[in-house]
């Protein structure tokens, strides 16, 4: 039950970010609203290819990094390809899942996690860089879309 609700949650954040990603444009992805940041588009890459790291890795136990930098996706239209790629790649993951593994812990980071706990903290840190892209978007004075809240 608790990895039903987990992955429901995953499936939703991805719908719920899809809208953010279809705002994007070819002059907002190379935008740095912040001094000493990175480019919005990149922080938009570095979003997606962690979501297809954690997820990759639980599948296959092959924890590589994949690249994101702007000189292979420099365009709006190459990020939000890569958007619905990952999101496809994501959904099979998830899929394939198996739950009654999800207890076991792995012990190759910084500290000892079990999967579930791994498939959370993708999902934590991939919301913590949307609301990253909704600040962008507004200090580039751009509205970004509602996000469907509960409340």
């Amino acid at each position: 039950m608790l990895y039903q609700f987990l992955r429901e949650s995953i499936l939703r954040h991805f719908r719920e970010t899809k809208p953010l990603i279809q705002q994007l444009t070819d002059s907002m992805v190379i935008a740095e609203p912040v001094d000493s940041g990175r480019p919005l588009g990149e922080i938009i890459l570095h979003m997606l290819r962690s979501i297809e790291y954690y997820l990759r890795g639980l599948m296959t136990d092959e924890w590589k990094p994949l690249p994101y930098q702007l000189s292979n996706y420099g365009t709006a239209t190459a990020i939000q390809k890569l958007f619905d790629e990952v999101v496809a790649k994501a959904e099979d993951y998830l899929e394939q899942l198996d739950p009654s593994g999800l207890g076991d812990v792995m012990d190759r980071f910084n500290r000892p996690a079990t999967k579930i706990e791994i498939l959370l903290e993708m999902l934590e840190h991939s919301i913590q860089h949307r609301g990253q892209v909704l600040v962008y978007y507004r200090l580039l004075k751009v509205k970004p879309v509602t996000i469907p809240y509960i409340l």
